[in-house]
């Protein structure tokens, strides 16, 4: 899975992933009732950038991406030269970085298109992502395509079960280049630290 992702096939080549921008529309509209400028924000797998672009715009400081291919860091230097120069950016797999990451170090932790291809051996980093999340985890995931690259998961029951607390799903079908299986689910921590959105 990680060597795929590394030299993805033509139709999952990093520049396709620079138009579908209704997409980080959709995401940004789920945060943004909560979004601060002062939050600490990391994509897992942010590809070349374009969502964690569109939280620059909205005002966000302080952007971290883990990317597994570094072409799409390459391109999103090239594409958004000032996110590419303020965020923090991560060329490695999420498994090998994601355990050395703080307790409730990122205010939003989320996700698109990317928990569907975690192989099951790799199903711990779920717990470490509940453990990084501050104030809000958000995944946009395909929750019912199956595939050699795709695992469904109904992500409520995942997180939930990791002690965190689900206060919103939105379904997608229809939404830009997104198949029906698609769910939009924003989780908090089940205890918030002080300080945190209530």
């Amino acid at each position: 899975m990680h060597e795929f992702w590394r030299n993805p096939n033509a139709p999952n080549r990093p520049e396709r992933y620079l138009e579908p921008i209704e997409r980080s529309r959709l995401l940004l509209a789920v945060v943004e009732p909560d979004l601060r400028p002062d939050w600490t924000i990391l994509e897992i797998g942010c590809n070349v950038g374009r969502n964690l672009e569109f939280f620059r715009e909205a005002g966000a400081q302080q952007l971290t991406g883990i990317e597994i291919n570094g072409e799409a860091l390459a391109l999103l230097r090239e594409s958004y030269p000032e996110l590419g120069s303020m965020a923090t950016l991560i060329n490695a797999p999420i498994e090998d970085v994601i355990g050395s990451m703080a307790a409730r170090s990122f205010d939003l932790v989320y996700t698109m298109a990317v928990l569907e291809h975690i192989h099951p051996d790799s199903e711990w980093i779920f717990g470490e992502m509940a453990r990084i999340t501050r104030s809000l985890l958000v995944t946009v995931e395909d929750e019912h395509g199956v595939s050699v690259r795709h695992t469904p998961r109904n992500y409520r029951q995942v997180f939930e079960g990791l002690g965190m607390r689900q206060i919103l799903e939105r379904r997608l079908s229809g939404a830009e280049s997104l198949s029906a299986g698609f769910v939009a689910r924003v989780f908090k921590p089940a205890e918030e630290p002080a300080g945190a959105v209530g």
